[in-house]
């Protein structure tokens, strides 16, 4: 994180998949429950209710286990169960009614697929400017029980943005911000602006818990490109990110921004909020590891590359050769091997855990 040049080359996973966990923990998939959203839907729909310190328990014990076992370096902490719905109902195939909002479980995300068609933009407005910042203490709570056991020897990182994650985590709210831009700037602003203050406010608390980074898992772009414009993105989004940035770093910790997508044409700016680490560099979208390493390597950390798709269909030797092929141009100084985006669809475990076997005794040669 600070572009100095480790005793070997550290590793890092965004989101292992249920698979990796399932494997190296010799649990069956439906009962893990981190990363695993649909795991808590279905014991509140089995057992009604339920006991949210055991869950949360269960969760810091499976990171900590999967980690340790694999040996990495980085566990990436989420917030922990707070409350149980009020109403659960599955209406389909990974799908489900949760307290009048409907989401599905796909690809290993939760997405907000609320049948909410429209948005009102003024009543976005006053929602964001009328609504106050509610910390829920018990969000930190995997996060306490693993800076208890693991806090000198392991790097914790906690997920907290407000720039962009709310907006792209909701495919109905996304259509409607990215004609928002041009029409109701306005409405983009309190949105932003709402949802940083109250990442800010969560981000800063995660650091007096033990967070040793704050992670910002903002998806900026895809295949194609950034979601907007570089003059939209530095009207709207980048001046929330430097908050952020300078809030979270004013308090001690590092912030890492992860972002899938083809993220090349805004990047300098993102470089430019001082921000520590940029998490992925998302091959598949045609990210080149040595592109951003040669403009950008002196002040920023970059963290990822490896092609998911070699680790899950190559041969052993074709993931050496992606791991060297990172290590070669991500270099010792100020780089962490990572999956390109992250192993949530992997199923090949072998590969995976074979990867990371590879990279300490390549690195420690």
């Amino acid at each position: 994180m600070q572009i100095s040049i480790p005793d070997r080359v550290p590793i890092y996973e965004l989101h292992p998949s249920l698979k990796i966990f399932s494997t190296v923990l010799g649990k069956n998939d439906d009962s893990i429950m981190a990363h695993n959203p649909e795991a808590f839907f279905n014991l509140i729909a089995s057992k009604g209710n339920i006991d949210l310190n055991k869950v949360n328990e269960q969760i810091a014990e499976e990171l900590l286990n999967l980690y340790g076992k694999l040996g990495l370096d980085w566990i990436r902490v989420v917030k922990a169960y707070v409350s149980i719905p009020r109403e659960l109902k599955r209406i389909g195939e990974h799908t489900w009614q949760v307290d009048g909002k409907i989401y599905k479980w796909s690809g290993e995300t939760l997405w907000n697929m609320s049948e909410r068609r429209t948005y009102d933009p003024d009543e976005v407005i006053r929602e964001c400017r009328n609504s106050d910042v509610e910390i829920d203490p018990l969000a930190f709570e995997v996060l306490r029980k693993l800076a208890a056991k693991v806090k000198k020897d392991m790097f914790l990182s906690f997920d907290a943005d407000g720039t962009w994650e709310p907006i792209v985590s909701n495919p109905n709210l996304l259509k409607h911000v990215l004609l928002w831009v041009y029409r109701r700037p306005d409405a983009v602003e309190a949105l932003i602006n709402h949802n940083t203050d109250v990442a800010i406010e969560y981000g800063k608390w995660a650091i007096d818990e033990g967070a040793d980074a704050i992670q910002l898992c903002v998806d900026y772009g895809n295949q194609n490109g950034p979601w907007m414009s570089i003059e939209m993105f530095r009207k709207f989004v980048k001046p929330a990110l430097r908050r952020e940035v300078d809030a979270f770093k004013r308090k001690g910790a590092f912030v890492v921004l992860h972002s899938d997508g083809y993220i090349m044409p805004i990047l300098p700016d993102i470089v430019d909020t001082e921000v520590d680490a940029y998490q992925c560099i998302d091959v598949i979208a045609g990210m080149k590891m040595w592109e951003v390493k040669e403009k950008f390597g002196d002040k920023i950390c970059l963290v990822g590359n490896v092609d998911p798709r070699i680790i899950e269909y190559g041969t052993k030797n074709d993931v050496e050769k992606e791991v060297e092929r990172c290590l070669r141009e991500g270099g010792r100084e100020g780089y962490i091997l990572s999956a390109s985006a992250s192993c949530a669809l992997n199923n090949n475990a072998e590969n995976y855990i074979y990867m990371i076997n590879y990279v300490k005794r390549k690195t420690l040669q």
